[in-house]
């Protein structure tokens, strides 16, 4: 008996741990996840490099005795080119990928589901996938969707996701899938960048349709860093999930219980750090509870305030504003924050107050006596809430969130900029070629006229300047798309250029500075200062646009001339499909003039009634409007949905004639000033809302000072004046 007894002893660790099995291709992987036992541990030996594979991992192990898929000694697996991972099966657990320079394969990059076969108690642990976006903006994907049941995401960065599609999404459309009790834990969410359109959450828990269906995912102690894709960072859109212990650090947006009741939302740090649009928490539906949660330092309002309980729509369809009512929210600590909102997006559709809401025990620090706006002035109780001048801070270390595969706090070597001197265009040409991040281009010669026979291309951001007014010509037989174009990872600082869209018998140029036709994947800046566009000469045609799947983070236009152009001085209207898809966030636009342009100076874009975005955000200061789209129903300034205006100190001479001189398209809960300005013989000011006008004046007649138009024009100009206009002699 004690032989017998000594023999199974010496067999149970080959029981419990299986076996270890090497594998150096992905077909040797797949094979091997296929044929494992429970309580093998597979491990991949010199991990180095793959590129353009679909793995398929299929494998089974039990509760004791999970399938181990790793590295040897930890190693990173890089993953590159058009690549993806699915995973089905039960307890497998995989480690150490690395998914970087490239793209998903289809509309996912790691799924836990092949085919009709759905993942059950996997594990995807200390993964990373980093900048791995498709070349267009708008052609969606998602980073990690989960099936099944029981899933758990662990010790993984996401870092960098541009392009539309959440980061990560629970699935429930499937009853496999519901009540699936899925683990979101310790992970690193950074850099969600801007989308200027809905679909750019970072978590995405259900859809609306299976919304009144329990999720019952954790997603607990995770580190969200500037995650601002859109207005909702995280979207709850299903029932019964537990929030908590996360810390959102300078994010533009919110967590949002979208859709689904008896979400738990506990003890989260939420700190703007003072940053614009940070926000907290908004809530749609019954039955919440928020506690114990910290809201610092936040800057957001509306629908990105540090608390937002929204107003309900009467009999709303599943995919609406169901109404909020017994709802629980104590012992919240709210530091130097906006006002919270009690009955958010009240208009005609949302007119049912929330219900039955019970705030108590919260504590304000360093807020005024007016902590919150209440809509309705109903459904909610107050009780037990104090005002405090010190609070207890909580320090997180970032470091212990996320894969260990990515370096912390690396220093990287920072390239000192270069000024180049440039005589002619072919120098121009050249030295853009080997010119670093961040150089600049300076242009110092004799001859004024620099003719261009291709675009300038800009890959990377440069400053492009020079030692007076130069001004660019096209040398090319053909119509060009611009002088400059902005591709994938440029940004442009320019000033001193005279950018001229007719000269002798060349062919015509379609803009001054574009971005390119094929779409700009990373948000990009410009700057333009002290430059002249002038005699763009076709309707399509404008000194400064943008393309279809382009979006600028910032556009700066100072002391700038625009004059005699047959479209547009400033187009930023490419995006037509009325989705609310928009294709610059910042507009600042001062002292600059806009004179004989057949069609709108200024065109901003942002069609349709989507909520997920707050941009874009023009201000238009101490401009001159002159002579500017007098065509039946034109608009001199056409601002179609920014969310932020202020136009103020203006001065707007015989412009919009045939309609508008300003036209916008504003919504209620919009920000629009329109005042401190002059209209003379121009239309009207077109607006959903008057309240939004200001103190301004159509009496006095605009002086133009051609003084001050002729310094800005090259030495080989001269103006003519002409009654209320100037042209190019």
């Amino acid at each position: 008996m004690k032989k017998i007894i000594g023999s199974i002893l010496l067999l149970l660790p080959l029981v419990i741990f299986g076996n270890d099995i090497s594998v150096a291709t992905p077909q040797e992987l797949e094979q091997a996840a296929k044929k494992a036992d429970p309580g093998d541990r597979i491990i991949i030996t010199d991990a180095g490099i793959w590129k353009d594979v679909n793995l398929k991992i299929r494998g089974h192990g039990t509760t004791q005795q999970r399938i181990v898929i790793t590295t040897s000694d930890d190693a990173p697996l890089f993953i590159e080119g058009t690549s993806s991972l699915s995973i089905a099966g039960e307890h497998l657990h995989l480690k150490n990928f690395y998914f970087r320079k490239g793209h998903a394969a289809k509309n996912s990059v790691i799924t836990f589901r092949i085919s009709d076969d759905l993942a059950n108690h996997c594990t995807i642990e200390n993964f990373v996938i980093d900048h791995y976006n498709k070349l267009n903006r708008f052609d969606s994907d998602n980073w990690v969707v989960l099936w099944g049941q029981h899933n758990r995401i662990i010790h993984c960065t996401f870092d960098g996701k541009i392009n539309a599609g959440p980061v990560l999404i629970v699935e429930l459309n499937d009853e496999r899938s519901q009540k699936n009790f899925h683990l979101i834990e310790k992970n690193h969410f950074k850099n969600r960048y801007r989308l200027g359109s809905n679909g750019g959450e970072t978590i995405r828990i259900g859809v609306s349709r299976y919304s009144m269906h329990d999720s019952n995912t954790q997603l607990t102690n995770n580190f969200f860093e500037h995650c601002s894709g859109e207005t909702e960072i995280v979207s709850i859109k299903s029932g019964a999930n537990y929030i908590a212990g996360n810390y959102f650090f300078e994010c533009e947006g919110s967590l949002v219980l979208r859709h689904g009741d008896n979400n738990v939302v506990d003890g989260n740090i939420f700190d703007g750090n003072f940053q614009k649009e940070t926000g907290g928490v908004r809530m749609v539906n019954s039955g919440h509870v928020i506690k114990n949660n910290m809201f610092k330092n936040l800057r957001g309002e509306g629908f990105r305030s540090p608390l937002t309980i929204m107003n309900g729509v009467p009999n709303s369809l599943i995919n609406r504003y169901m109404p909020v009512k017994d709802v629980k929210i104590h012992h919240n600590t709210f530091v130097q924050s906006g006002s919270l909102v009690f009955g958010g997006g009240k208009d005609n559709e949302r007119t049912v107050a929330p219900e039955n809401i019970r705030f108590e025990n919260n504590t304000f620090v360093q807020y005024s006596d007016e902590w919150y706006m209440d809509n309705n002035k109903k459904g909610i109780l107050f009780a037990n809430n104090n005002a405090s001048d010190v609070f207890q801070d909580v320090k997180v270390n970032s470091n212990s969130f996320g894969s260990t595969l990515v370096s912390k706090n690396v220093q990287t070597d920072a390239h000192a900029s270069t000024k180049y001197i440039i005589e002619n265009a072919d120098e121009l040409y050249n030295v853009l070629q080997q010119a670093h991040a961040y150089d600049t281009l300076f242009l110092q010669s004799d001859q004024l006229i620099f003719g261009l026979e291709k675009p300038l291309l800009i890959t990377k951001p440069l400053i492009l300047t020079g030692n007076q007014q130069y001004i660019f010509v096209s040398n090319a037989d053909k119509t060009l798309p611009a002088f400059i174009v902005i591709a994938n990872n440029g940004s442009l600082q320019v000033e001193n250029i005279h950018f001229l869209g007719t000269y002798e018998s060349y062919g015509n140029v379609r803009a001054g500075i574009n971005t390119d036709m094929d779409g700009v994947l990373q948000c990009y800046t410009l700057k333009v200062k002290n430059c002249t566009f002038t005699d763009f000469n076709e309707s399509s045609f404008a000194g400064i646009k943008a393309e279809k799947a382009s979006f600028a983070d910032s556009l700066y236009v100072e002391n700038c001339l625009f004059h005699n152009i047959s479209g547009n001085g400033i187009a930023f209207n490419a995006e037509r499909d009325d989705k609310g898809i928009y294709n610059v966030e910042n507009v600042w636009i001062n002292n600059c003039i806009f004179s004989n342009i057949l069609n709108s100076a200024i065109d901003i874009y942002r069609g349709g009634n989507d909520e997920s975005t707050t941009g874009p955000f023009v201000e238009i200061y101490h401009c001159t409007f002159n002579e500017v789209d007098n065509k039946e129903q034109g608009a001199a300034v056409r601002l179609i949905g920014p969310q932020y205006i202020r136009f103020a100190n203006n001065q707007i001479y015989r412009s919009g004639q045939g309609g508008r001189s300003i036209e916008c398209r504003e919504f209620r809960y919009h920000d629009i000033r329109i005042q401190h300005s002059n209209f003379f013989e121009s239309g009207k000011i077109d607006t959903f809302y008057p309240q939004n006008i200001g103190d301004n004046t159509q009496e006095k007649p605009v002086l133009i000072n051609y003084k001050k138009l002729d310094k800005q024009l090259p030495k080989s100009f001269k103006l003519k004046q002409t009654i209320g206009s100037y042209e190019l002699i």
